[in-house]
């Protein structure tokens, strides 16, 4: 999200929203399992492990 809210509230959360999504992916890579995230419109799959996604 590259839209800064005006709203202190708003922005504490998505702050802590995005802190909680970059400790879980971190663990994830850690622990050597792979990740599925949403980047620019389509499936995206991260790690040794990871599902080939078909198009």
């Amino acid at each position: 999200m590259t839209t800064q809210s005006k709203n202190p509230m708003v922005q504490s959360t998505q702050d802590i929203l995005k802190k909680a999504v970059k400790a879980a992916l971190e663990r994830k890579q850690k622990l050597g399992q792979y990740s599925v995230m949403w980047k620019e419109n389509k499936i995206v799959t991260q790690g040794e492990d990871a599902p080939q996604i078909q198009k």
